[in-house]
């Protein structure tokens, strides 16, 4: 593991479980539809998962904030990300199939890769190396959105 991801990881991790239990509280269930959808895509537990319509994505603090700028994974043109069960989208996105799909196939690597830390370690890793949006997690998700979507 790099010494960023090493450092940057349990900061990460305590941030991303908050603010899926902010979604928890405040968020939506997915449409009847998308829970289709979501099975289609090897979800195991689609009915826990929740939407939020944010007016930016994600709400960082702002160390997390800095280093997603720097690692090209936050920006001001991020218009959703997902936290295991919970998903931020931004309010001018909020239907758009396509992005809703994106979203589901990382809850569905969460689930494959145990969770907040296997997840976000291998993200994290692969936004530095070989840099974001090149990494096998969001290709695949790019995948998947292009067949699903």
């Amino acid at each position: 593991m790099s010494g960023v991801v090493r450092v940057i990881l349990p900061l990460a991790c305590a941030w991303a479980q908050r603010q899926e239990s902010i979604i928890f509280r405040t968020g939506v269930p997915l449409p009847p539809a998308e829970i289709i959808t979501a099975k289609r895509l090897g979800i195991l537990h689609p009915e826990r998962i929740r939407l939020r319509a944010v007016s930016q994505v994600p709400p960082l603090n702002w160390l997390l904030r800095l280093i997603g700028q720097k690692l090209g994974v936050v920006s001001g043109q991020t218009i959703g990300m997902t936290l295991r069960y919970g998903i931020f989208i931004r309010e001018e996105h909020w239907g758009d199939r396509r992005l809703l799909v994106h979203e589901l196939a990382h809850v569905a690597q969460y689930e494959r890769l145990g969770g907040f830390h296997g997840f976000l370690k291998q993200y994290l890793e692969e936004c530095i190396n070989p840099g974001y949006p090149l990494g096998d997690l969001e290709q695949e998700t790019k995948q998947v959105e292009s067949s699903q979507g």
